[in-house]
């Protein structure tokens, strides 16, 4: 009898051994539906992972690959984990997450508001830049309503490199012709503007009063109702993978306040934009599109805008900033607004204020985008991704 009970000990002991063990590691397995090659930022469930490793979901993680070599991760502010992926066609990966203190990688994407520089706010990852304008902006009276894009062609994060010898050279040249040395003055602040390439990328793109690169707007009266600056801004997630920022707009004159949730991964042309508004009183249109410089290379189609814009100064750049939104619901129409200036935009009708989702990017003829063709068959690629995502399953 005591050998009998002695044995069912041991056996409840090695099934809680076992079970203990299992519970010391999830397995993650992705799988890629399509026939395309796909490197792209995956999300899983925080809390399935933890009540899998029987953790709290605050606890550190590390997640490995099928050969044991720790990959780097995040925790997004909306409670998934973030990994970045490459799959084959048709093809699954493996991938182990178990409690432990992650190592220190390198980040992908970052950004910021820089009060140094009128309130900008300031993203990129390791394909392009992108800027909104602040408080302090408005507050000078100049019309800068849209999205900026820095074109870049280096994987670094630069922005605040740009940011930091841009504003030194502008102080110093500043200095030295106030000093009577007008020609040394310039030349110092030349060689540190952000407006020119110093080999990794510039500011060409001329925004002003428009949409720039992918900005929302009502209609009224078959007119673009032209947001202002940001009133507000949070950052939610800050890398190594993912970028987020939600902003809120001033309250127009018909009572609609504005609010955007704007996301950035590692390796996307394309930023996601969330927008809804609140104090809507009866169906409107909503816009979103890019501004035009010329009277070629827009091509409009049922599910985007694209646009080869030829930078504020095309006889010295000599190159082409590629700009877009994506409608993986399909807009209602896409069209050419004719004004001063004009757009491509995609239009939404009966627009109520709900959140509506859409995606804008841009790339840079000297990088790793060098045609409209190529630019127009990302764009068919990235839907095509949208609307097949990968499959994400957890496993004990």
């Amino acid at each position: 009898m005591k050998r009998n009970i002695h044995l069912t000990l041991m056996a409840l002991a090695g099934l809680l051994l076992h079970l203990e063990a299992a519970a010391q590691k999830v397995s993650l397995t992705v799988t890629n539906p399509t026939d395309m090659q796909r490197q792209e930022v995956i999300e899983a469930d925080l809390q399935a992972i933890s009540q899998l490793l029987n953790t709290d979901s605050s606890e550190p993680i590390v997640v490995t690959n099928a050969l044991g070599q720790e990959m780097p991760c995040q925790k997004s502010h909306d409670g998934r984990l973030l990994l970045f992926v490459a799959l084959q066609p048709d093809s699954k990966a493996e991938f182990t997450i178990k409690k432990g203190k992650p190592s220190a990688f390198k980040s992908q994407v970052y950004g910021r508001i820089y009060p140094e520089r009128l309130d900008d706010l300031t993203w990129e990852n390791d394909r392009g830049i992108y800027r909104m304008y602040g408080p302090a902006l408005q507050r000078t009276g100049e019309k800068s309503y849209g999205t900026d894009v820095w074109v870049k062609n280096t994987p670094e994060l630069v922005a605040e490199q740009r940011y930091r010898l841009h504003m030194a050279g502008w102080a110093k040249g500043d200095s030295l012709r106030k000093a009577g040395k007008k020609e040394e003055g310039d030349a110092v602040f030349r060689d540190a503007s952000f407006h020119l390439d110093h080999g990794y990328g510039m500011d060409v793109y001329s925004v002003g009063a428009s949409l720039g690169c992918g900005t929302p707007a009502l209609m009224k009266d078959g007119q673009l109702c032209f947001p202002y600056c940001f009133k507000e801004c949070k950052i939610l997630d800050n890398g190594p993978l993912r970028f987020t920022a939600e902003l809120t707009y001033g309250t127009t004159a018909d009572g609609t306040t504005e609010h955007r949730l704007i996301t950035l991964d590692k390796g996307s042309h394309y930023n996601k934009m969330t927008v809804w508004y609140e104090g809507i009183s009866k169906p409107t249109t909503l816009a979103a599109g890019v501004v035009l410089h010329g009277d070629k290379d827009l091509v409009l189609d049922k599910d985007y805008v694209l646009y080869a814009d030829p930078t504020d100064n095309p006889k010295v750049h000599q190159s082409q900033i590629f700009v877009g939104t994506l409608f993986p619901e399909g807009a209602s129409q896409t069209v050419r607004l004719d004004g001063k200036p004009s757009h491509g935009v995609g239009l939404i009708q009966q627009y109520k204020g709900a959140p509506y989702t859409y995606y804008f990017g841009s790339a840079w003829s000297n990088y790793d985008v060098t045609t409209l063709a190529h630019w127009r068959l990302l764009a068919d690629e990235y839907l095509a991704r949208l609307r097949q995502p990968l499959s994400v399953q957890l496993n004990p």
